[in-house]
């Protein structure tokens, strides 16, 4: 298979009532030489056929179908898939949207960049949109260090779509997802970030990331949550002395909004442990070490000093009460809970 300039990989798992709108929005992209690597993982509905057919009416469209896995190995294989001398890789998920001129201003004005960070919306299933997007900058590793806890804060370093990755940087540093099922994704980025020598950031809304009703992976609870809140803490501090960065309050705050989704999803609909379990649970959470001493000296408004003063309790009891009421006002008012978990 020629080498496409831009590789465009994709896992998906039961993704039949949208992924060929996900599809036909990267095919549709007024850059066209791209190559779309979907990777079926192992569809009880009817991805893989829906695949099939779009690859039948379209030779840029790849599709492979693996065994249920999850989406960090589904994603790996589609890298082992990369043709030789491909330029660029992206990343989508199955169920969201590029925008038609994504790929094209990535090119153009990312200048060759390791990394190209854009700007990005996500779309509520209400049909109202949240951007997310910070001013056009380019960086090297004697910059970057400035800028790493804005990009941080901004929700610029949580998500590998909407990103243009250059293919090198991956492959020749043998960069793989590790299977967390949540978090993932900060794990590979920061790994990207250890190695790359040039970032663009651009404020262009490339890629929507769309809500649909019920829970996603970010709502749900997960049992690896904290272990991967932990590991992603931990390569953050090590990108932070990369950087030369010495002022850590950025990322105190956004650890701590990753442990409080660690009480909050105990909550959730999909959190089937018993009173008990939870409890343990919380306490599990509550006196981990990193937690404990990262909770100190951070700042982001009352509502965050309130949650720490909380968790440093050691309350089990409190701590329950408070993140049930949490994930309380979430279910209720969705937006209002998006605007402060996003709050800068």
């Amino acid at each position: 298979m020629p080498a496409p300039r831009v590789a465009i990989l994709m896992p998906a798992y039961n993704a039949a009532a949208y992924i060929e709108h996900t599809v036909n929005s990267i095919l549709r992209q007024s850059f066209g030489d791209l190559l779309l690597i979907a990777v079926d993982d192992g569809s009880t509905d009817e991805t893989a056929a829906i695949l099939a057919r779009l690859a039948a009416e379209d030779a840029r469209v790849l599709p492979i179908t693996v065994e249920n896995g999850g989406p960090a190995k589904a994603r790996n294989r589609a890298l082992e898939a990369v043709p030789a001398g491909t330029e660029f890789i992206m990343f989508s998920d199955a169920d969201d949207e590029y925008a038609p001129d994504a790929i094209r201003t990535a090119l153009e004005k990312g200048g060759g960049a390791d990394l190209v960070l854009m700007g990005f919306s996500i779309r509520q299933p209400d049909g109202s949109e949240r951007l997310y997007a910070e001013p056009e900058a380019h960086y090297t590793p004697e910059t970057l260090g400035g800028a790493l806890g804005r990009l941080y804060k901004a929700n610029l370093l949580n998500q590998v779509w909407g990103k243009l990755f250059r293919a090198p940087l991956i492959l020749d540093n043998a960069l793989r997802f590790e299977d967390y099922r949540w978090g993932e994704d900060r794990l590979f980025l920061y790994a990207c970030l250890k190695h790359a020598q040039s970032v663009a950031v651009l404020p262009d809304n490339a890629y929507t990331y769309i809500m649909h009703p019920g829970e996603s992976l970010i709502t749900r609870w997960n049992p690896k949550k904290l272990e991967t809140s932990v590991r992603a803490d931990e390569g953050m501090e090590a990108l932070c002395r990369r950087f030369g960065v010495t002022d850590e309050r950025d990322f105190r705050y956004m650890f701590m909004k990753n442990v409080f989704s660690c009480l909050t999803t105990l909550y959730a609909p999909s959190c089937t442990l018993s009173r008990a379990e939870k409890r343990r649970e919380i306490k599990r959470v509550i006196t981990d070490e990193r937690v404990r001493e990262r909770s100190r000296d951070v700042f982001g408004g009352l509502p965050v000093q309130i949650l720490c003063a909380v968790i440093r309790s050691g309350s089990v009891g409190l701590n329950a009460f408070t993140f049930r009421a949490v994930a309380f006002v979430g279910a209720a008012a969705p937006k209002l809970f998006t605007r402060l978990k996003h709050k800068k």
